[in-house]
C-alpha cells in the first residue's frame, strides 16, 4: 500500500526542503518505510489517516494546516501521528543527505 492522500500533504508539509528531487526521495522514504511496517501498526496509521483526511475534508481544511495543529493536540495519539510522520521526514532529509555527500 503506498502513502494515502493525507499522509502525503502530511509529509509534503513537514519537508523543509524546497528541492524537488529532495522532496520526492524524501516522500519516496517515507512511503517505503510506512509500506514495510508490520501490518498490525499500518492498520492503526491507516485508519488515523481515514480519521483525519475525514476531518480536513469535512472542515475543508488545508492537511498541512491540520498537521501542524496535530502537534498541539491535547490527545496523545494525535501529537503521536504528526510524531511519526515527522521522525519519518527528518531521517529521510538527514539520510538522503549523508547519500548524497558520499
Amino acid at each position: 500500500m503506498s502513502m494515502l492522500w493525507f499522509e502525503r500533504h502530511a509529509v509534503a508539509s513537514l519537508t523543509e526542503t524546497t528541492d524537488p528531487e529532495a522532496r520526492a526521495a524524501i516522500a519516496s522514504f517515507v512511503d517505503g518505510t510506512l509500506d514495510a511496517m508490520p501490518e498490525h501498526l499500518r492498520t492503526g496509521v491507516v485508519v488515523e489517516t481515514l480519521a483525519l483526511t475525514l476531518w480536513a475534508k469535512l472542515r475543508r481544511a488545508d492537511p498541512g494546516a491540520v498537521v501542524s495543529s496535530l502537534a498541539r493536540s491535547p490527545i496523545g495519539l494525535l501529537r503521536q501521528y504528526e510524531r511519526l510522520l515527522g521522525s519519518l521526514v527528518l531521517f529521510a532529509e538527514h539520510e538522503l543527505a549523508v547519500d548524497r555527500t558520499t
